[in-house]
């Protein structure tokens, strides 16, 4: 038996040392967001809530750089026409120390199934930002939720 959870053991911190091996480099922030210095065109987040046969199906956000302007989108799919499907989409800019709130958008769509949003807006160039999502769901009196945030993308000159 001992030989056995050695073994174990020994997959688990190979695996850990790979793992360790491949990370991308990022840089960690003050408030807990990482920029990946890395990333270039597009970031993004899927939630997908660990308990099936709800009413939520997945929260999922995107940050695109589009020649300079800032590409947003995200989605909050129901499994049924739900109540309310609520989306709620944060554009957060980084000063050099934390990231903050530069724009913001709420939406929610009644009697549906899905809340999808996209927007294309000009932002100051040459700075990192990161999109922060919101998704809910809300139906027959069964509320469910979850948040996204994408790693920042800078947006060149």
């Amino acid at each position: 038996m001992r030989k056995f959870f050695k073994k174990i053991a020994g997959i688990v911190v190979g695996i850990s040392s790979v793992t360790f091996l491949v990370m991308p480099v990022m840089a960690e922030t003050s408030d807990r967001g990482t920029i990946n210095t890395e990333a270039t065109g597009v970031v993004e987040d899927t939630y997908i809530p660990r308990t099936r046969g709800r009413v939520f199906v997945r929260g999922f956000i995107q940050l695109t750089d589009l020649d300079g302007k800032a590409g947003i989108y995200g989605e909050t799919l129901a499994a049924i026409d739900a109540d309310e499907v609520g989306l709620y989409l944060y554009l957060e800019k980084y000063d050099g120390d934390s990231f903050s709130t530069y724009d913001y958008w709420k939406t929610v769509e009644y009697n549906d199934s899905m809340n999808v949003k996209g927007y294309t807006i000009s932002v100051p160039q040459g700075y990192y930002y990161r999109l922060r999502g919101f998704h809910y769901v809300d139906a027959d009196g069964i509320y469910e939720n979850g948040s996204t945030m994408t790693d920042g993308l800078k947006i060149p000159q």
